[in-house]
């Protein structure tokens, strides 16, 4: 695979990838056991809000240990990481070497800290700005999802339905269940999405939670829609679950049906974003895009 450091043997790098995620699920056991036993679980937890949102212990400490088993497994491998937790000073990073990791070590604190179990671990590898490989572990699923190049997607499970058939669906939009933020929502949004005229909506936690009940079945499209001068997405929320769809022959583009770009614009992923199993992927495009230049809304 020459898309890997030399030497480095792609199993070798599946089964560490493997096993640290099923570790990062028992972990959260853990934090999760906390937080249901304390009254004082923000002070347990080390809370603090940032403009972006809120940071716990548990982010911080789980970004450390992937990290470190990474480097610890592979010492003398050549690459560099992006976490969430390394760039809250906004610095943009700058990185020597080809293969960068990209990790989000909680995809949905909120989520987290109200329990509501719609979050997840995102973990991906890019070799020169492209995906090869792409982690996502669901906590309250006990599922890792899992994407490697030219190996597909699939999910590991310790349930007795671990087997879970992905299938490309081809539905008229009506039909359709789009998933949405719970929380990143305006009212230019509200037009989108009632033009659209979808079957359901549905308000969803993380990013990775949302993409996993697509390659589940439970709905049919993500759309992200981020104002010019509003909050927006950033890399590490969407290169886990993008290659994950990628792997399974879906789409995570642009309004105008381009692959998302990688460790640019201060990390930044704007405007309107699409991700589906559908073959019609390029006409919800079109016809996205049409509503757009029609309600002349705001987008990038």
């Amino acid at each position: 695979m020459n898309s890997l450091p030399e030497n480095l043997n792609p199993n070798d790098l599946l089964k560490c990838i493997t096993d640290l995620s099923w570790e990062i699920l028992e972990l959260m056991k853990t934090y999760n056991q906390n937080i249901k036993n304390t009254k004082e679980f923000q002070k347990e937890l080390n809370i603090i809000n940032y403009d972006s949102g809120p940071v716990t212990r548990a982010d911080v400490e789980i970004s450390e240990f992937i990290k470190k088993t990474i480097k610890e497994r592979f010492p003398f491998t050549d690459w560099d990481f992006l976490s969430e937790e390394d760039v809250k000073d906004k610095k943009l990073k700058e990185f020597e070497s080809k293969w960068v990791w990209i990790i989000d070590p909680i995809d949905g604190t909120k989520d987290f800290i109200n329990q509501t179990g719609q979050f997840a671990i995102h973990i991906a590898l890019l070799f020169e700005k492209k995906l090869i490989l792409g982690v996502v572990p669901i906590p309250s699923k006990n599922q890792v999802w899992m994407s490697f190049e030219g190996r597909g997607t699939w999910c590991e499970s310790n349930s007795k339905d671990s087997e879970i058939p992905i299938l490309k669906v081809s539905k008229e939009l009506r039909n359709m269940t789009v998933l949405t933020s719970k929380t990143h929502f305006h009212s230019e949004f509200e037009i989108l999405l009632k033009e659209l005229n979808p079957k359901k909506i549905l308000g969803m936690g993380s990013i990775g939670y949302k993409i996993t009940s697509i390659l589940r079945g439970e709905g049919d499209l993500y759309i992200s829609y981020s104002l010019p001068q509003g909050s927006c997405p950033k890399d590490w929320d969407m290169a886990g679950p993008m290659a994950l769809i990628k792997g399974a022959g879906g789409h995570f583009t642009d309004i105008n049906g381009n692959d998302l770009d990688f460790l640019k614009n201060d990390y930044q992923q704007r405007g309107i974003l699409i991700a589906s199993l559908s073959k019609d992927h390029k006409e919800i495009c079109r016809k996205l895009k049409s509503i757009v230049y029609r309600k002349k809304l705001n987008c990038i």
